[in-house]
């Protein structure tokens, strides 16, 4: 009897073992699966961290001041928090997103830019930058800038007004922009002097002057405005789920650019595909004109000669494409939004933009300006614009 007491005692105990060494086990197991998602995660997350601090580095050694995603942060979009941070009222770019992306280029940048290329000296003049009539300037110190002389002295006036109601509008999505006078007999042009004349320049024309930004390349029309069919852009959380911060940024500066193209009636760069889809389907589907993508993720509205001027000339022939580019977002940087009403507000968007450009451009009187009609409807393309603007918030 003793002997069955003390057999059924060691059952027990090894019972009670067995039990304690399996919940040891089973504990054991979970903290390593644990550890192992969580060295997993971290080691994601460096990685992440690591290659987009490489990225603010690179931007901070090559790009313009105060350009590129700020503090090297990084999210995760499809984060609830997140996802719900993106818009704001259905048809604003949060506050969250706007302040991932700071000037693409400084004010403090565009001044010395602009202050040095003035007179400074040109070496070299070759072919570059777009159309026949342009060439790449190089100067005495290595830095190069796009010259643009124009079929016509409307086409700088042009290049050079949109440049200014940008700064208006506080886009900052164009290059610096100085103006120069073609003066053969001074220091500045002397050297390429035979290259002027060979390109039969006008002596005294006044040309522009454009930074020239290397390790750029070509921008494809996002699917998301491709498919809009004039229905205007919308994100929905499901659809913000399945985009990147970076494609989220760029459609950002899209909104922008929309906007800037229809208030300068620039037929040069959307609006043309829109207008070859009648014969060509695939239109789309190629790069877009005269507008480039930097390393940073910026976009570059370039050549903007058929601006304000040229374009409002030939408005008959666009007009329908310009609206079907406008309606085509509804969404807006409230940056861009408070910059608009203000020009409403103000009655005279012409004036404010004249102002501007004369006090930054020493050659403003002698090219000249806006006439008193095309004043006139720049007023109001602000006004459409605004209007647009007001609609989208009242049908979301």
């Amino acid at each position: 009897m003793r002997f069955e007491i003390m057999n059924a005692g060691k059952v027990q105990l090894c019972a009670s073992l067995c039990m304690w060494l399996g919940i040891v086990t089973w504990i054991g197991n979970v903290k390593l699966h644990l550890w192992s998602v969580f060295v997993q995660q971290s080691t994601e997350r460096d990685v992440v961290f690591s290659a987009l601090n490489e990225q603010v580095n690179f931007s901070k050694r090559h790009a313009p001041e105060n350009a590129g995603l700020r503090d090297g942060k990084t999210f995760n979009i499809r984060s609830p928090v997140i996802r719900n941070n993106v818009i704001e009222h259905r048809v604003f770019w949060s506050a969250w997103l706007d302040s991932l992306s700071t000037r693409v280029f400084g004010v403090e940048h565009e001044r010395k830019w602009r202050e040095q290329v003035r007179d400074a000296r040109v070496v070299v003049l070759e072919a570059g930058c777009g159309r026949p009539t342009n060439r790449l300037a190089t100067f005495a110190d290595g830095t190069r800038a796009c010259v643009r002389y124009g079929i016509d002295a409307d086409q700088v006036l042009g290049e050079t007004l949109s440049y200014y109601l940008a700064e208006l509008l506080g886009i900052s999505n164009l290059p610096p922009l100085a103006l120069s006078k073609l003066n053969l007999s001074s220091e500045q042009w002397a050297s390429v002097r035979g290259n002027i004349e060979a390109l039969e320049w006008s002596p005294n024309a006044i040309v522009s002057l454009t930074e020239f930004i290397p390790n750029v390349t070509g921008v494809f029309i996002p699917l998301h405005l491709r498919k809009q069919q004039g229905g205007g852009l919308q994100l929905s959380a499901e659809t913000i789920s399945n985009m990147t911060v970076t494609y989220l940024v760029e459609l950002m500066q899209w909104s922008d650019l929309i906007i800037f193209d229809y208030l300068t009636a620039n037929f040069d760069r959307i609006v043309s595909h829109i207008f070859s889809l009648q014969w060509d389907a695939r239109v789309m589907e190629r790069t877009t004109n005269n507008l480039l993508k930097t390393i940073n993720g910026h976009l570059l509205f370039i050549d903007n000669e058929a601006g304000l001027v040229h374009g409002y000339r030939v408005l008959d022939l666009w007009e329908r494409y310009h609206r079907l580019l406008l309606s085509s977002s509804c969404m807006f940087r409230r940056s861009t939004v408070r910059r608009i009403s203000e020009m409403k507000r103000s009655g005279n968007s012409a004036k404010l933009l004249y102002e501007l450009y004369r006090a930054r451009e020493p050659l403003a009187r002698e090219l000249g300006s806006l006439s008193e009609e095309h004043a006139l409807t720049l007023q109001y393309r602000i006004d459409v614009v605004y209007k647009h603007i007001k609609q989208c918030t009242e049908i979301m």
